[in-house]
């Protein structure tokens, strides 16, 4: 199972991902481990957003790129509305995208964890 994830960062912005293991990628952008992302490092991430489940790495993959290229406004259309993402992402049909419950989700407590490698 793959998972495509939002973050929002520190000054607002938005970083989108995929992964097999969301708790470890967390960190990673965290910097409680290493291999997060250059941006992240840069841009804290303070809350996950939105987060999807896609069957295959190639479908998690059409969907982190369609994500990354919709304008900032349709992010957080999509962000508020998960049902509208055919509408906002049309070649995305044929696909079956979960969107998973319990976001937006501060990432402050995985913060205070420690990470033991």
């Amino acid at each position: 199972m793959y998972y495509v994830y939002t973050l929002r960062c520190a000054d607002d912005t938005l970083y989108t991902g995929f992964t097999t293991d969301i708790s470890r990628r967390m960190r990673q952008h965290l910097g409680l481990l290493k291999g997060g992302a250059k941006y992240t490092a840069r841009h804290r991430p303070v809350s996950l957003v939105m987060l999807w489940q896609a069957e295959t790495r190639s479908a998690a993959a059409r969907l982190e790129y369609a994500i990354k290229h919709l304008e900032r406004r349709d992010k957080v259309c999509l962000i508020r509305s998960p049902g509208l993402l055919l509408s906002l992402c049309p070649q995305l049909s044929g696909e079956t995208y979960v969107p998973l419950p319990g976001t937006p989700h501060s990432l402050n407590e995985q913060m205070q964890k420690t990470v033991h490698p």
